[in-house]
């Protein structure tokens, strides 16, 4: 796997990942994993394994975060271990249950099997903000 190669696969599985999710768990080897850690007041988050977690994960995510733009500002592949970071911005995400919004810095790190299937993604988001957009209102 080349980077063009790794670029083009997470395109392909952000753009299907909310419209067409049988067609996302084929880009996914069977160990897959996802970790997100996050604050304790946001209600998602954690680590999430196989297609089965996946879903569990996007479920949860749905109820309450209003996913922004996602912005990727560069992409970062060493092709010995088949990882690429790629930082950027989510932007105007928002959580449901306060209304409240926020731009999140990010880098996300995804890994590849040989045959070119995604094995793990961990977010690396600023939890400080994403956590903001949850805290109560303070009186």
């Amino acid at each position: 796997m080349n980077k063009q190669q790794a670029i083009e696969t997470v395109n392909k599985f952000m753009e299907l990942l909310l419209t067409d999710f049988p067609a996302t768990t084929k880009m996914l080897a069977d160990d897959f994993v996802w970790e997100n850690f996050l604050p304790g007041q946001v209600p998602f988050g954690g680590r999430y394994e196989g297609v089965s977690g996946l879903q569990k994960y996007l479920e949860q995510l749905s109820v309450a975060w209003v996913i922004g733009e996602l912005v990727f500002h560069d992409f970062i592949f060493d092709p010995e271990t088949r990882v690429l970071a790629t930082p950027g911005v989510e932007k105007n995400g928002k959580a449901i249950p306060t209304g409240r919004s926020c731009d999140m810095p990010f880098v996300w790190e995804f890994r590849f099997a040989e045959d070119g299937k995604i094995t793990y993604l961990r977010e690396y988001n600023d939890t400080a903000s994403i956590g903001g957009t949850f805290d109560p209102v303070s009186g």
